[in-house]
């Protein structure tokens, strides 16, 4: 299928997964200036006012960036939000998100139409997290514009489907974005996400490693 038109500018068709507490401004600009959607959860931001300050620097370096490299712009970024009721920073959060324009939004631990609607407000796309088919249908039906399909050997809030069968029952139905995540972390991965019917690779653990995260040696 075609992907929506925020996708225009990837190099590679990965997504770095949002990493708790390794995931910094750092890393994502990094991931995005080589060509792949990098990504954080909003939470790693801590207190929550710094969430501004990353996503201001986030937003000035691949400006700054795409002025630098008209033949090579920086991929997209993304932040993940976590929905589920627990996350007493998600309005906040969320008023952040909309002041930058963030131009993917990952969400997780429940699927909200407010939070959809909001994302698309301002232009945005939602990618969500799933585990199963029963919640791939509610998250579309709630207006999420992708899947981001968490398969057994993903690591975060792992499924335990096998991507065979995961991708095979959501591809019976969904033809919009859809994103494998699962123990991808070489182009032989990436290559074989695609050839199951995937769009892109979800790829985390392999970012770890770089000197861009924020993880001790």
């Amino acid at each position: 299928m075609t992907l929506p038109p925020v996708f225009d500018s990837l190099r590679l068709p990965v997504v770095g997964a949002p990493l708790f507490i390794i995931s910094n401004p750092k890393l994502v600009i990094a991931q995005c200036t080589a060509g792949i959607v990098g990504a954080m959860p909003s939470l790693n931001a801590r207190p929550a006012e710094q969430l501004d300050e990353w996503l201001a620097e986030i937003t000035e370096t691949l400006a700054a960036w795409d002025r630098a490299h008209p033949e090579r712009q920086a991929a997209p970024f993304a932040v993940n939000q976590i929905v589920h009721k627990s996350n007493d920073r998600l309005e906040h959060d969320m008023m952040v998100c909309a002041k930058y324009k963030v131009p993917i939004v990952i969400t997780s631990l429940g699927a909200r139409t407010d939070v959809n609607h909001a994302v698309h407000s301002w232009g945005g796309i939602v990618l969500h997290d799933i585990i199963n088919n029963f919640f791939a249908r509610k998250a579309v039906e709630k207006g999420a514009d992708g899947l981001i399909a968490v398969a057994a050997g993903a690591g975060g809030h792992a499924g335990v489907k096998s991507p065979f069968a995961l991708v095979q029952e959501i591809r019976e139905w969904f033809h919009g974005p859809l994103l494998l995540s699962g123990a991808i972390s070489t182009g032989g991965g990436v290559l074989a996400a695609q050839a199951m019917g995937a769009d892109l690779a979800y790829i985390g653990s392999a970012f770890i490693a770089t000197d861009e995260a924020r993880a001790s040696d």
